[in-house]
């Protein structure tokens, strides 16, 4: 497996030379360079550079936590597949056959003063760099950390429009739109994961049971990020104040970042080492 994001010589020797590791290129690659300008880079050669700075876990974990905050804004979905959850799909406007996520960092949510041609969905995106995304490691496990959204249910539009601040009482017959929408509310988040009990993947296709319409685009993931799956029993949950819960079900957890209004090839680089040593999670 390779990257999808394509490197340069320049940004190759740049990156090496600044942080005192070797990548072997092969003759394919050595070759696309003189032909094409660019390349991708195998994940072993990225796991040989993942080796080349972290000699052991201990480093590892460190290196990880370091950059997660370096690296910020980086984004996730978490998505859990259950049938109570594809009970509630089913009241959905459209692809009921899709499942929402349930977490997201950074916030998506929807405004009905932000649907046009060019966003028919009317979803707004968030970030918040006061509450950085963060990942530790504590005692076998995998603690992530941020502000995002909270899935809070399909209701009607009137309801859900954040622009309008505290949500109005509904009364028959007043004003709005009535179409059914989901509802995220933006809150701190700390999710809990077994990370013995995790599996990973770089680079993951889009899958056709999830709905990214209140997440990242999925093009992001696949270009610049990985899946983690594991069972509900072995990741809690916490939202703002509540109490931590154990997720039931299927969990897919998505993290990645948008490299779109990016120029430095380095530090996509050096993201995608990051993603290498995040892949090397459940073997910790």
């Amino acid at each position: 497996m390779s990257t999808k994001y394509e490197f340069d010589n320049g940004t190759i020797e740049s990156f090496c030379n600044t942080n005192g590791v070797t990548i072997e290129l092969t003759v394919n690659q050595l070759n696309r360079l003189v032909s094409e300008g660019k390349t991708p880079l195998l994940v072993e050669q990225l796991t040989n550079v993942v080796d080349q700075l972290c000699p052991d876990e201990e480093n590892l974990r460190k290196f990880i936590e370091q950059k997660s905050v370096e690296f910020n804004p980086i984004a996730l979905s978490l998505y859990i597949l259950n049938d109570d959850l594809w009970k509630i799909m089913a009241r959905k406007q459209d692809y009921t056959e899709k499942m929402l996520p349930m977490t997201t960092i950074p916030w998506f949510y929807w405004e009905k003063d932000a649907e046009s041609r060019e966003n028919p969905s009317g979803v707004r995106k968030l970030d918040d760099l006061k509450h950085p995304f963060t990942v530790m490691f504590e005692k076998g496990f995998l603690i992530i950390q941020g502000k995002g959204g909270d899935f809070a249910g399909l209701l009607e539009g009137r309801i859900v429009d954040q622009h309008k601040g505290i949500r109005p009482i509904i009364i028959p017959g007043s004003i709005g739109p009535t179409k059914i929408v989901a509802r995220y509310e933006s809150q701190l988040l700390r999710i809990k994961l077994d990370i013995q009990s995790s599996k990973a993947n770089l680079y993951p296709h889009p899958m056709k049971e999830l709905d990214y319409v209140f997440s990242e685009n999925p093009r992001v993931f696949y270009d610049h990020g990985i899946q983690i799956e594991i069972d509900g029993e072995d990741v809690s949950g916490k939202v703002g104040n509540r109490r931590e819960n154990t997720l039931r079900g299927k969990v897919i957890l998505l993290i990645g970042k948008d490299f779109n209004e990016t120029t430095d090839s380095s530090s996509i680089l050096m993201f995608h080492v990051w993603l290498a040593m995040m892949n090397r999670i459940p073997f910790l």
